[in-house]
């Protein structure tokens, strides 16, 4: 007695052919992965260099309009107020400020300038105030330019000397 049953299933052929498929749409979606997770890391390293530039921008711009005296020692910045000090110091590869704690800005510092009615000064010349700052960092091979002006009040400038009679 022959039983004359079929079972039905997928041959070999398209078993492969589905196989097939599948692979190449497993490696299209791994490959478009890989290129979306690169331009990921690219804008995040991008602006994470714009991030800190910024932030040290809103830093100083805020501290310099707080401040009743800002001088300069060496690469070092001072700015003083009845309430507290901060310093920047401007390095080759970072900036540091110090106030209670020290925050480091990862930016190249191409040029610092400062001046005091538009004489330079220099920072050889520790202790005398300054009222302009000229800063150049650079960020990805391109420069950018900051410039920070301190308006003083009468009384931050008025300095009586030591000897005198009051």
């Amino acid at each position: 007695m022959k039983i004359n049953h079929k079972i039905p299933a997928f041959t070999i052929m398209e078993l492969i052919i589905a196989m097939l498929i599948s692979a190449v749409v497993i490696g299209m979606m791994y490959s478009a992965y890989a290129i979306i997770s690169h331009s990921y890391l690219s804008f995040v390293d991008r602006n994470g260099g714009t991030s800190t530039v910024t932030t040290l921008d809103q830093r100083l711009s805020r501290e310099i309009g707080k401040a009743e005296g800002i001088t300069r020692d060496g690469n070092t910045l001072t700015l003083t107020s009845s309430k507290d000090t901060v310093s920047y110091r401007f390095l080759a590869d970072k900036v540091i400020r110090q106030k209670m704690l020290a925050d480091t800005f990862k930016v190249i510092t191409e040029s610092f300038n400062t001046a005091f009615e538009s004489v330079p000064i220099d920072g050889d010349q520790p202790g005398k105030m300054i009222d302009d700052l000229q800063l150049v960092l650079l960020l990805d091979n391109q420069k950018i330019p900051y410039h920070y002006h301190k308006i003083y009040s009468s009384v931050n400038l008025f300095q009586p000397l030591k000897d005198a009679k009051h």
